[in-house]
């Protein structure tokens, strides 16, 4: 998780390392806003309510993962070029699946406890019986993890099938080069994208399968995300397409705009249609808003500084801890009487150092980082020694 993008053409891809990196320091911001939504219940929820925390909450939730699964597509391709299908999918099993197997036993039941905390008499009763049950506690945020790794076993297989198919490699570049020739396939591609995720949904739920273990497993959610991450993949495989998705279109930055705050409005009401709307509406937004911020980025954060390079570097360990300290950020003011907007600034100020403190603890410890970074320690290559001194210049 924690490579930097490779170079393309001898380009470092600075402004995909740090637009990645800030979209996880957001979620830092949009789950504490959570905690004061005036829609849904999350993990702990604050005394007092706040509509406009709700609004900053769902716009980021909009286009923050999305375009994410954008970048991770990208960056997939990328390094499976570079290892082939099979050792690349298995060092992603390795660095996705040990994290998510350490934060979840290790931190999150932390957070139950938290959530447990509201009710001070039955604290230990409580936290008791959702340690016991199986279910989207266990997983929380950790979610993107489990969809990084269905996606990266979807991609190895098609890898290798590709490889040792010469006529599925070859029916690929004409589907490619026939997408080219037809301009209005193109710009039907956004709408085709929404109906697929629509269908796919109402097929997962016909079957029984949209939510699984307790919602601990949210197929419909997956599915969702797959289009971004394929476009992601995409355009690491043609470049040229990438270089035209970069090339900023009024058009589609006016139509993102418009969208977001619609897709913001709908996404939490439970009527079929609003429902549907928002399976429709978000892979649009995602493929918009990743256009948006990726053009923006190129053009204006391409260029890495020391800070730069050490947000990117901790950026997956700030996300693996931010809720800890958030969610016990929400009960230790939830007496305090501070105005909402006043506890949701102290909560994000005190949340980013920590997590960087903890940070720079991890990437002291090799034990650490391999926990929760998946970072195998590298084999040194011991350099021979010359066989005789260099000659003296005469």
């Amino acid at each position: 998780m924690q490579q930097r993008m490779p170079e393309v053409r001898g380009e470092r891809l600075h402004y995909l390392d740090q637009l990645r990196a800030f979209l996880m320091f957001l979620g830092i911001p949009y789950h504490t806003a959570l905690a004061f939504s005036v829609h849904q219940p999350w993990i702990v929820d604050a005394a007092a309510d706040s509509p406009l925390l709700s609004w900053l909450a769902q716009l980021s939730h909009t286009f923050r993962m999305p375009v994410f699964f954008v970048i991770a597509g990208y960056f997939a391709v990328m390094m499976l070029r570079r290892r082939g299908p099979l050792p690349w999918w298995r060092d992603r099993l390795w660095r996705l699946g040990l994290p998510l197997l350490t934060v979840g036993l290790l931190l999150n039941p932390l957070q139950m406890l938290a959530g447990s905390m509201t009710d001070p008499a039955d604290t230990m009763t409580e936290w008791r019986a959702r340690l016991a049950m199986p279910g989207e506690h266990w997983v929380a945020h950790l979610w993107f993890l489990i969809d990084l790794l269905a996606y990266c076993s979807l991609l190895a297989g098609l890898a290798w099938i590709r490889r040792r198919r010469p006529g599925l490699r070859a029916a690929t570049a004409r589907a490619a080069g026939w997408l080219e020739r037809h301009r209005m396939l193109r710009h039907a591609l956004l709408p085709l994208t929404g109906a697929f995720v629509v269908a796919a949904v109402i097929a997962l739920h016909l079957i029984g399968v949209n939510n699984l273990l307790n919602n601990a497993l949210v197929v419909a959610r997956t599915v969702t995300h797959l289009p971004v991450f394929l476009l992601g993949a995409a355009l690491a495989w043609r470049p040229d397409w990438l270089a035209r998705f970069l090339r900023a279109d009024a058009r589609a930055w006016l139509l993102a705009l418009a969208l977001v705050p619609v897709l913001a409005a709908i996404q939490w009401r439970e009527p079929l249609s609003m429902r549907a709307a928002t399976y429709f509406l978000s892979p649009i937004v995602g493929i918009l808003m990743a256009h948006v911020l990726m053009s923006a980025a190129r053009r204006w954060f391409n260029q890495a500084s020391p800070l730069t390079r050490h947000l990117v570097d901790s950026s997956l360990t700030v996300y693996l801890f931010h809720q800890v300290f958030i969610v016990f950020g929400v009960v230790l003011l939830m007496e305090s009487g501070l105005p909402p907007l006043a506890q949701f600034l102290l909560i994000v100020a005190a949340t980013v150092p920590l997590c960087l403190l903890v940070h720079a603890a991890i990437r002291r410890s090799g034990t650490l980082s391999l926990l929760f970074n998946g970072a195998r320690p590298r084999a040194r290559i011991a350099v021979p020694a010359p066989v005789s001194p260099p000659l003296a210049p005469g």
